[in-house]
């Protein structure tokens, strides 16, 4: 069967209808039957002109990273589109405005930067949606309409589309947009010869299954709803906004409640007071508000209150850059807080891997009545997939707290010493379940102890509890062409796994004998599966997206032993194009 993966980028300014346009392409392939992946960049302040680029994969087999370089290229604005130019293949399609209201200076025009090998098509784009709206706003719809028609995509099936997707919206609306399509579309066909080999024409793509398109947020959002969260306090920040957004209306409908508070303190205050009071809770963040939040989650691991922290990393440090992508809090979600202060890591490494980590970390939090954070980034929050239906959680992960008999109330010791660590927790209102419970060091029925043993006791409680949570983590992911001995293996974590195995996966079809490794469970790590997978590795590479390494140096302490490191730090998610060309080199 013939197969096509291709990587279309449409660039333009922000109110051009750059995203809008990337979202119905996706959503459209999607209902054919493709796998898509898309991600979407734009400024970072909340009313601009920037630069906006939507950048969609779309393939007949499985994906697993959004792809560095565009095969296609569409150009909404020059001015932006030129510094996009750098991400077009050498060999990619460049379809640009032939006619725009004003002529370009030389070196302010699109076309005339590209180099030899790129095949461009100048389509008019603003006169045709002047032709079919009357205004230039259709630029957009004019632009999928050349593309549709020169990589043979099916003109009524695409039309049905985006008349689904104004299907709400006036129908002057619904028409201008459907009729800017048409004019694009009608013009390529009769006035573009195509010269490119990308086409959709002759891929046999089996009935499409009822599939989800939704990105990171959202399922994060759907899994807490789902877990049977009870309570939400947050304050908003990008790119973690929009989890908060979806649960203000979602939440309430299941008898929950939402609480926006006046900053990230507040919030994890608020947080862990609902966890203390039986609820399950959570609150998302970024690494500005994480850090605000550090001194509330030594409270939550000392007072051994259940709370769930997301955090969705961005550019750092301090602000840096809210609307690009980094892999930089990960000393700070496994390290934060004063003290010997152990608390459980989660970290998707996909987007469909953010519903199964948020319902886990509800649950460990429960259950092993501590904190638990998701490390999710801005690329996973926002990426968009098409994924199976997640199945919800079983029965026994809605209710995981461990209550004391009514034996143990006879005389309760809250914090009791237990081989697994987890103390028998009574919620406020049990009857003969009064206890103590503050950020100071305790005894077992919770009254404060400074001495030397008591403080001993309680910490290796804690630490006990801690190193339980492994027998409840997932597998590693492992891919390995299945020999004993590995020249290269490749250890990511986070949104950069999709990129390390789908790299491994190319240079074994390439003859490398290489594997890679990568897990959800981020703290406690498993240490022993780490340490035999890489026993079978020559050499080990680490890819991740922060400047210094931090989860390579982390990796190199457990193996006693040199790791090679790949940094990125441009705010862009991590390639296999990438991860391919340093192994080559190895």
């Amino acid at each position: 069967m013939k197969d096509i993966s291709i990587v279309i980028e449409i660039c333009g300014s922000a109110g051009e209808g750059t995203i809008s346009a990337g979202e119905i392409l996706s959503r459209f392939m999607s209902g054919q039957g493709f796998e898509i992946m898309s991600f979407d960049s734009y400024p970072a302040e909340i009313r601009g002109f920037g630069k906006c680029v939507a950048h969609t994969r779309i393939s007949s087999t499985t994906i697993h990273s959004p792809g560095k370089f565009a095969d296609v290229l569409i150009a909404l604005n020059d001015k932006h589109s030129i510094t996009q130019l750098p991400s077009l293949k050498e060999t990619g399609v460049l379809i640009y405005d032939s006619q725009p209201p004003r002529p370009h200076p030389e070196d302010e025009s699109v076309v005339g930067q590209v180099k030899p090998g790129i095949i461009s098509y100048g389509v008019p784009l603003n006169m045709l949606a002047n032709k079919a709206a009357g205004n230039a706003r259709g630029m957009n719809m004019v632009a999928l309409g050349a593309l549709a028609a020169l990589f043979c995509v099916e003109k009524e099936a695409f039309t049905q589309s985006i008349k689904d997707r104004y299907a709400k919206k006036k129908q002057i609306v619904i028409d201008s947009n459907v009729n800017s399509f048409l004019e694009g579309y009608g013009w390529t066909l009769e006035h573009i010869k195509k010269e490119d080999p990308y086409t959709f024409e002759g891929i046999s793509m089996p009935p499409p299954k009822e599939k989800l398109i939704i990105n990171g947020n959202q399922l994060v959002a759907r899994a807490a709803i789902d877990a049977d969260l009870n309570f939400y306090a947050g304050y908003p920040i990008t790119p973690a906004t929009k989890i908060m957004e979806i649960l203000s209306k979602e939440l309430p409908k299941n008898g929950g409640t939402l609480l926006q508070t006046e900053d990230e303190i507040s919030a994890i205050g608020a947080v862990i007071g609902a966890g203390y009071g039986g609820k399950r809770a959570m609150t998302a963040t970024s690494g500005p508000g994480f850090a605000l939040m550090s001194e509330f989650t030594g409270l939550s691991v000392m007072a051994e209150v259940p709370a769930v922290i997301i955090d969705s990393q961005r550019g750092g440090p301090s602000t840096g850059i809210p609307t690009k992508t980094e892999q930089s809090d990960f000393h700070s979600a496994v390290n934060s807080g004063t003290g010997d202060c152990p608390r459980i890591v989660l970290a998707p490494t996909d987007t469909a891997s953010c519903y199964d980590a948020t319902v886990l970390a509800l649950y460990l939090a429960e259950k092993y009545q501590t904190l638990a954070i998701l490390l999710l980034d801005f690329f996973l929050s926002n990426s968009i997939r098409n994924i199976q239906i997640p199945e919800p959680p079983p029965p026994e992960m809605l209710n995981a707290n461990i209550a004391p008999s009514e034996e143990e109330l006879k005389d309760y010791q809250r914090y009791r010493v237990t081989e697994s660590g987890i103390s028998p927790r009574a919620i406020p209102g049990t009857p003969n379940g009064l206890f103590f419970a503050t950020g100071l060091e305790h005894d077992e029925y919770g009254r404060p102890d400074y001495s030397d043993a008591g403080h001993l006791k309680m910490t290796q409680k804690r630490f006990n509890k801690f190193n339980a949570v492994l027998d409840e983590s997932p597998e590693p992911q492992v891919t390995t062409n299945g020999g004993d001995a590995h020249d290269i293996g490749v250890i990511s974590w986070g949104s950069s796994a999709g990129a390390a195995h789908e790299a491994v996966m190319i240079a074994q079809r390439e003859g490398m004998n290489a594997a890679a490794f990568s897990s959800l469970m981020v703290a406690p790590f498993p240490r022993e599966r780490l340490r035999a997978f890489a026993s079978k590795c020559k050499t080990i590479l680490v890819p991740e997206l922060n400047y210094s390494g931090q989860f390579a140096s982390f990796a190199a302490s457990i193996l006693n032993r040199e790791v090679e490191r790949l940094n990125f730090i441009t705010g862009k998610p991590m390639a296999s194009e990438d991860i391919l060309e340093k192994m080559r080199g190895m």
